[in-house]
């Protein structure tokens, strides 16, 4: 019994210091779509305030769901400082 306790204690500390490495901060932009490179397979979308955020998205056939100079929305971490997306959308008229 003492054996499985200090099993499961060593288990539950290595868990805590490394469940903040595993957290990444989700991140929204909301805007024009102003580039579409399928070979980069990125989008850039350029916000209201005309700050442009280029996302590289994780699959490809995302890419498909918006065109340029529509209003859209990608939600991404950062990952070794590239925007890596996991979602894109494109927005219709009311949405903010």
């Amino acid at each position: 019994m003492k054996k499985i306790s200090i099993v499961f204690l060593a288990v539950v500390i290595v868990l805590a210091f490394s469940a903040p490495a595993f957290t990444q901060e989700q991140l929204t932009v909301k805007g024009t779509v102003t580039k579409i490179d399928t070979v980069a397979k990125s989008v850039t979308i350029k916000t209201k305030d005309g700050a442009e955020v280029t996302v590289v998205m994780d699959n490809p056939d995302m890419l498909s769901k918006v065109k340029e100079d529509e209003k859209a929305e990608a939600k991404y971490v950062v990952k070794s400082g590239v925007n890596a997306g996991f979602k894109l959308r494109k927005l219709v008229e009311g949405c903010n």
